[in-house]
């Protein structure tokens, strides 16, 4: 990503590529070259830093094309990738929690500082109504696992109890997502949990100068550098069947994908930004 096209509207670049057609990607590289050669001619031992960080912002909160997406390496959920030098290489495991294994599950989450989280819900198909369907899983990532609690018939009761100590404004732990406002909402309609703390990965997008909300893909995208696999047909599945039936495994590795991404993004993010704490936007090092 380059300054040329963070300053070029989305729709300005369609419109390039449909006028140059086959030489549209010529065009671009030129320009960046160009951009470059300038960068370097201003470049000084003062400016220096001042310069990289706003290159390394732009690229980060620049929406990417579906087209620069696609060529992108695939997100794996089974071990960790271009996230930090500890991590990366680390395998994970996806467990969907029983009730049996509950206690040593919460124990383990209890030990995290941070944890990535998401929730599905069954999708509602009557056009213009709100979906208020209750939550049907709840999805929390640590470094080395995805649990999936799954939010169903008998399970309901015993996994609110649980999840209320490390999801409840009593607990300490971070929950780390994107867009969490829906989620927050719907944990204390059909839990009474208050999530609490959160940090929605959108907001602090935001902070650096993104314009508008991100989305799970693209900030996968320009933080990673990596393609997380969307599918509207499982994010439309039936999330509530009931617990003597199997979620599908592209449910399950749908799932997992949100929270694990969600985690990854965060570390390999403060990664990134680690050497520009000086020049950090107000906002963030209040937060931090």
């Amino acid at each position: 990503m380059s300054l040329y096209k963070f300053g070029l509207a989305a729709d300005k670049s369609v419109l390039l590529r449909q006028a140059l057609g086959a030489e549209a990607d010529a065009y671009f590289a030129a320009m960046e070259s160009a951009e470059q050669a300038f960068l370097s001619s201003i470049t000084n031992e003062k400016n220096q830093q001042k310069l990289d960080w706003l290159l390394l912002r732009t690229n980060l909160i620049c929406r990417m094309s579906d087209r620069d997406i696609d060529r992108l390496s695939d997100y794996r959920i089974d071990k960790t990738q271009k996230v930090t030098d500890n991590l990366n290489g680390k395998s994970r495991q996806i467990v969907i929690v029983t009730v049996e294994a509950l206690a040593a599950v919460i124990d383990d989450i209890k030990a995290q500082q941070w944890v990535g989280f998401d929730t599905e819900t069954a999708a509602t198909f009557e056009k213009g109504r709100r979906n208020t369907n209750p939550i049907s899983l709840i999805q929390i990532a640590t470094s080395s696992h995805c649990y999936l609690f799954r939010m169903v018939g008998s399970n309901i009761l015993p996994f609110k109890t649980a999840l209320t100590e490390v999801l409840g404004e009593d607990s300490n732990i971070v929950k780390i997502g994107i867009g969490l406002r829906s989620d927050v909402n719907a944990v204390k309609r059909d839990f009474g949990i208050a999530l609490n703390p959160i940090l929605d990965l959108n907001w602090l997008m935001n902070q650096l100068g993104a314009a508008k909300q991100m989305g799970t893909v693209q900030i996968a995208a320009t933080v990673l550098a990596l393609k997380l696999p969307k599918s509207k047909r499982v994010t439309l599945s039936n999330w509530a069947i009931p617990l003597d039936k199997s979620l599908s495994a592209e449910q399950i590795n749908y799932a997992a994908g949100d929270a694990l991404a969600a985690l990854d993004i965060f570390h390999a993010l403060f990664e990134q930004l680690s050497a520009y704490k000086a020049l950090w936007p107000k906002s963030i090092q209040q937060r931090f």
